[in-house]
C-alpha cells in the first residue's frame, strides 16, 4: 500500500495511537493508564466505499494495513455500534428497538405528576399527559409549569412543554421552555441500551444559543435504592468545555435529581433540583367500560391499572383515554384529550376534560351516547361515586355533538352489554 511517488506531506508522520473505532471512546472518563505508542501512518491515500458510498471520515494506512473507522463503516451497513467505557468492549449489533428496557425507565400510565425543588427556591411541577405509540418508537408527552416566585410581576413564560421519546437504543428528551432548571440543550439522549456501569456515547446538541456542541453521555453507577428499585446515574459533558449534566434516573419514574454547570461569567457554579415528593404507585384491578364496534353496547374490561397516590378513579379514566385491549371493542375517548382534573364530592365526580373531548368527536348520536356511556359506568363502579358530571376546561354546559353537558349524568344500565 505504500506509494514511494506520493509526496513528502502525503507521507507526513503522525504521532496518534490509530483505533478501529471512531466514537471518542478513548475519553470515556473509566479509562486507565495510556496505551499509545508511536507509529507511521499514511492518512487518506485509499478511498473506501462501502455500497458505492464513500466513508466520509479519515483512514489510515499502516505496515501496509488499512485502518477505517469503526462506527463511520458499521452505520453504512445499517448496524448499531456500542462502547462500554469501563470493560473497554466495542460492539456492532442489529439495531433494535429497545422499548421494553427503557420503558421501565417511566411511569407506565398517564397521570404521573413529578414535584422537583431546588437551588434557590426553584421548584417546577409537571404532569404525563399521555403515551403515544408508533411502530417505531414510544412518545410521552408532558406538561407542567415552574414556580413563579415574582409573584406575578415577571413577564417570562412559565409553562413546560417535554417529551421522552424512545427511539432505537436511546430515550431522548425533547423540551420547550424559557426559565426551567434543566440542561442548556432543547434535545438529548437521556441514556442509552445496554443500561449498565460503562455504557458510553457521544452526539451532537445544539445548546441555547443554536451552537453545534459534541456531547458525551456515560452511564456512571447502576444501584438499586432502599426500596430496591433500580437508579441510573448519568454524565453528560460538553467536549472542550467544562460543562456537565448529571441525573439520577429512577425506575417507574424517570429523573428523580438533576444537576449541571451554570456558566455564568467568571464564577461558574453548581446546582440543580430533586424530586421532593415521590407519587405512591399500586397496581389495582378495575372494571372499565368500551362500546362494541356497532356502537350499540358498552362493554366490561377488568384490567390490572397503575394507580397513584390511590387516586383510583383518576387511573380508571386514564385506563379509558389509554384505549381498549380487545380487538372487539373501540376506544371511547378522543384522540388528545386530556384529563385536567377530578374530584368527587357528595357522591359526584366531577371530571375536567381539555377541548379535544369535544373538539376531536367523531360525531353521531350513538356514538356520543357511548363515550359518556363509558364514561359513566365505569366511575360509577366505585363505591361512594352515584353520579358524574363531566366538564370542558373547566366549564359546564359545553356540548358533546347534541348532548347538553349541564347536568350530571347517572348510570346507564340500559347500555351495559350482557
Amino acid at each position: 500500500m505504500k506509494n514511494k511517488h506520493k509526496t513528502f506531506a502525503q507521507k507526513s508522520l503522525m504521532s496518534l495511537l490509530i483505533v478501529l473505532l471512531s466514537l471518542t471512546f478513548l475519553s470515556g472518563t473509566l479509562i486507565g493508564s495510556d496505551l499509545s505508542e508511536l507509529i507511521k501512518v499514511y492518512r487518506n491515500i485509499v478511498t473506501i466505499k462501502v455500497n458505492s458510498i464513500t466513508v466520509p471520515t479519515d483512514n489510515f494506512v499502516v505496515d501496509g494495513t488499512t485502518y477505517v473507522p469503526l462506527r463511520s463503516v458499521a452505520e453504512l451497513i445499517g448496524k448499531e455500534v456500542g462502547w462500554n467505557a469501563l470493560t473497554r468492549v466495542a460492539s456492532i449489533n442489529e439495531p433494535i428497538y429497545q422499548v421494553d428496557a427503557l420503558s421501565e425507565l417511566l411511569p407506565n400510565l398517564a397521570g404521573y405528576e413529578w414535584k422537583y425543588e431546588g437551588f434557590a427556591e426553584y421548584g417546577h411541577k409537571a404532569i404525563l399527559d399521555s403515551i403515544m405509540n408508533e411502530p417505531t418508537k414510544r412518545m410521552y408527552m408532558v406538561s407542567g409549569t415552574v414556580d413563579d416566585m415574582s409573584d406575578g410581576e415577571s413577564t417570562k413564560d412559565f409553562s413546560i412543554k417535554l417529551s421522552y421519546t424512545i427511539e432505537g437504543n436511546s430515550l431522548i428528551q425533547t423540551k420547550t421552555e424559557e426559565v426551567m432548571m434543566d440542561s442548556k440543550f432543547n434535545r438529548l439522549t437521556l441514556i442509552q441500551t445496554p443500561l449498565v456501569t460503562g455504557t458510553y456515547w457521544t452526539e451532537k446538541a445544539r445548546d441555547k444559543d443554536g451552537v453545534l456542541q459534541t456531547i458525551s453521555g456515560q452511564i456512571m453507577k447502576v444501584e438499586l435504592n432502599d426500596t430496591g428499585v433500580k437508579e441510573y446515574t448519568v454524565i453528560h459533558k460538553q467536549l472542550g468545555s467544562d460543562y456537565y449534566e448529571h441525573r439520577v434516573i429512577r425506575e417507574n419514574i424517570g429523573v428523580v435529581s438533576f444537576e449541571k454547570l451554570f456558566e455564568l461569567g467568571n464564577e461558574p457554579f453548581s446546582a440543580g433540583y430533586f424530586l421532593s415528593s415521590p407519587m405512591n404507585v399500586t397496581q389495582k384491578e378495575v372494571t372499565l367500560y368500551f362500546p362494541d364496534m356497532d356502537a350499540q353496547k358498552v362493554w366490561k374490561e377488568v384490567r390490572t391499572l397503575t394507580v397513584y397516590d390511590n387516586e383510583i378513579a383518576s387511573a380508571a379514566i386514564f385506563g379509558l383515554i389509554a384505549g381498549t385491549n380487545s380487538m372487539t371493542l373501540s376506544p371511547s375517548i378522543p384522540e388528545g384529550t386530556r384529563l385536567l382534573g377530578i374530584n368527587i364530592d357528595n357522591e359526584l365526580c366531577t371530571v375536567d376534560f381539555s377541548r379535544e373531548f369535544v373538539d376531536n368527536h367523531s360525531g353521531g348520536s350513538a356514538g356520543e351516547l357511548m363515550t359518556l356511556s363509558s364514561i359513566v359506568n365505569t366511575l360509577t363502579e366505585f363505591p361512594g361515586i352515584v353520579g358524574v358530571q363531566i366538564l370542558v376546561e373547566g366549564k359546564s354546559g359545553e356540548t358533546l355533538g347534541n348532548i347538553l353537558l349541564d347536568e350530571p349524568l347517572y348510570r346507564f344500565e340500559d347500555l351495559i352489554g350482557l
